[in-house]
């Protein structure tokens, strides 16, 4: 009689002589099938199914979770050491022991999702049970995403082109899926030029919105921005490279060179743990900063969630037949026609105290009168914007919680994206002195740079420096925190002084301080407001000041836009070096290479002549508008900070395209998209005569 291991040699014998065709068909398969169950996902998710369809959909859903978990097993049958197998893949293993777990244990009488529910506040099983679902899924596409990654080393392309690609994959996936009818609260879908441009600004971490992100997105919606912003401020590849480095699959050594650039890594050995420990701090200090903001919150500060146009119809509706009834029953001569009575929602409209009476003012540069109407100054070829859909009043503590994470990851990214209408120049809101000190200092976090972040932050550099106090920061960590105090500080005294008749009139010391303050910081590139902006609000030497903060922009390696700190000092020093005749341009003790001088002077010309081609263009596009409206716009745009004077939801279709290409090369940055664009030269051996030219 044959042993155990005599069996399960001859088991393993037979298997492994069909290994190689059931691996490549299960390759096959399982691609095909992982498609499938996203495009399902998606048209769960953002499809405005009835509940029936909705549970019809999860159950396919549920097919393809146990096609992955038969794939699984297949995989670790083929195998030749099956323990190492599961050890290496433990995150696959642990889930398909969920699965295996949970179905074993409900054939036998335990429902472990409804035992679970039950230690929950929530009232509904089914969104319970399907939250799981989406999980599931979600996690089973990080996982072929990180090892999709690992592909990258067999593309022949360069680095750079690989990140400016991803963002352009990321903003197009992005605005496509806002164009889900679910996503907003209209009847249909999104424009796609809006979609577009919503999609840009969010995964370009810029903030300008053509349309009200309370109030036109509904909570699918803001979840889909809110992801676009945490992948375009960290990047997608280093999504894809971090959960691979996780997942132990493995990181070449092109997506390595990708993180260096992203990251602005001086070694490209470093790149993989600086991006670990870039990734872990990022969530720490979004979740330590959400706490924050959720006990900054004003006790009398309102939270709200949008509601849907086809439930203000179905509302208004059943009012319209209430109303005709008791007309009816009470004899009228004259009856009112249906479409003719006046209903009122109580239900508060997004930034508008009373909903009856507004209209939306096109804002003109300049204009003192605030009676005329919209028919007086619209524009010609500009279509206003829709009229906003309503919310509703929703003080629950989720909710709390939901505009507290999605405040703190939209200002740690420098996005600038809120859930309120007006920003946080919200009624109440802008009351709220805490908060925006709580909000300035997580954008400043945010601003200094990834690597500055680990080199000061990180437990291993402050263990290091307590061991050894006389090392120091990194040089280019010491000129992001060095300049953004600067540029802090002397944003907020300027800002002081020139707003001491205007925004800061009506308020007393403490505030003035504080908003001066969180405008000097925001500015630079996160986008949120605590004051009204426009032309009449602020003075000009404030638009000016404004104009050169946000051109300057946030540290090297942050999710900031502009020419960055640290080109704009070396310019500083170089200058002064010229001046003076030095022939090096010296700076803490370090000589700056003349590449690095180079390429600062590189990236401020570009800068220059991009901005004032579409600067020019916009002119011609905009007519209408004053150039000082669209000379702010273009440089938000471009620093990637979202600030405007009331003039994004009035752009026509090609200047919105425009300003999306702007965001775009704001965000991937200017040295970036030319070394990508452009071809080095064979040789550099050679040198032509010297010659002398007249400059100055």
């Amino acid at each position: 009689m044959p042993t155990f291991k005599q069996t399960l040699d001859r088991i393993n014998e037979l298997v492994y002589s069909t290994r190689d065709q059931i691996l490549r068909g299960l390759d096959i398969f399982t691609n095909i099938s992982l498609l499938t169950s996203i495009g399902i996902l998606i048209y769960a998710f953002g499809a405005d199914l009835e509940a029936d369809e909705v549970s019809r959909v999860f159950r396919w859903l549920e097919a393809m979770i146990g096609i992955f978990v038969v794939d699984f097993l297949i995989r670790m049958l083929y195998s030749l050491k099956r323990i190492a197998f599961i050890k290496e893949k433990l995150l696959e293993s642990s889930l398909v022991g969920i699965f295996v777990g949970a179905n074993f244990l409900y054939l036998i009488g335990i429902d472990v999702f409804y035992t679970l529910f039950f230690f929950t506040p929530l009232t509904d099983f089914r969104n319970f049970y399907e939250f799981f679902i989406i999980i599931y899924l979600f996690t089973l596409f990080i996982i072929s995403t990180a090892q999709a990654s690992r592909f990258l080393t067999q593309i022949q392309i360069q680095p750079a082109t690989t990140f400016i690609i991803s963002f352009i994959v990321l903003i197009f996936g992005g605005g496509l899926f806002l164009m889900l009818p679910a996503m907003t609260t209209i009847q249909g879908s999104m424009r796609f030029i809006d979609a577009l441009f919503t999609s840009a600004s969010a995964a370009c971490v810029t903030g300008l919105a053509v349309q009200d992100t309370a109030t036109f997105f509904t909570v699918k919606g803001q979840v889909v921005i809110l992801i676009l912003i945490q992948l375009g401020g960290i990047g997608i590849v280093s999504f894809a490279t971090f959960f691979a480095t996780f997942l132990s699959q493995g990181v070449g050594l092109k997506q390595q060179a990708m993180i260096q650039d992203v990251l602005s890594v001086e070694n490209i050995g470093e790149a993989k743990n600086t991006l670990r420990q870039v990734i872990i701090l990022t969530f720490l200090i979004e979740f330590l900063g959400a706490i924050f903001v959720f006990m900054a919150w004003d006790e009398k500060v309102n939270f709200y969630s949008p509601i849907p146009q086809r439930e203000i119809v179905s509302y208004s509706d059943k009012n319209v037949k209430i109303i005709a009834l008791a007309q009816k029953e009470a004899k009228t001569e004259k009856p009112i026609k249906k479409d003719t009575i006046e209903t009122k929602l109580d239900i508060p409209i997004a930034g508008v105290e009373d909903s009856t009476s507004t209209t939306n003012v096109m804002p003109i540069a300049g204009e003192e009168n605030d009676s005329k109407t919209k028919e007086d100054i619209k524009p010609k070829e500009v279509a206003p914007p829709p009229v906003a859909p309503s919310k509703e009043l929703n003080n629950a503590l989720y909710n709390k919680v939901w505009y507290s994470i999605f405040h703190s990851i939209s200002a740690f990214c420098n996005a600038g994206f809120s859930l309120y209408s007006n920003g946080l120049n919200e009624d109440v809101i802008n009351r709220c002195y805490f908060l925006h000190i709580c909000i300035a200092f997580i954008i400043i976090f945010g601003s200094l740079g990834y690597t500055t972040i680990t080199d000061v932050f990180s437990p291993s550099k402050m263990r290091e420096r307590m061991k050894m106090p006389w090392k120091q920061w990194t040089l280019g960590s010491q000129i992001a925190v060095n300049m953004t105090v600067v540029l802090g500080v002397g944003g907020m005294i300027l800002y002081f002084l020139l707003e001491q008749k205007q925004s800061l009139a009506e308020k007393n010391l403490f505030e003035q301080l504080v908003i001066s303050f969180f405008q000097s910081i925001t500015t630079r590139t996160a986008g949120f407001n605590t004051v009204t902006l426009n032309l009449s609000s602020i003075t000009t030497a404030t638009y000016l000041l404004i104009i050169f903060l946000m051109f300057i922009g946030a540290a090297s390696g942050s999710t900031g836009g502009g020419i960055k700190t640290s080109t704009f000092l070396m310019l500083v020093y170089a200058a002064s070096a010229s001046i003076r005749g030095k022939k090096n341009v010296e700076m803490g003790k370090r000589t700056i290479s003349p590449e690095t001088i180079n390429q600062a002077f590189s990236i401020v010309a570009f800068a220059i002549a991009y901005n004032a081609v579409c600067i020019f263009i916009l002119c011609i596009l905009q007519d209408n508008m004053d150039i000082r409206q669209l000379f702010f716009e273009q440089i938000s745009a471009f620093a990637t900070v979202g600030l405007s004077l009331e003039t994004t939801p009035f752009l026509n279709d090609w200047s919105k395209s425009i300003i999306i290409l702007t965001m775009y090369v704001g965000r991937v940055g200017t040295l970036t998209l030319a070394l990508a664009l452009t071809k080095k030269v064979a040789s550099t051996s050679y040198k032509y005569p010297d010659a002398h030219v007249m400059v100055g």
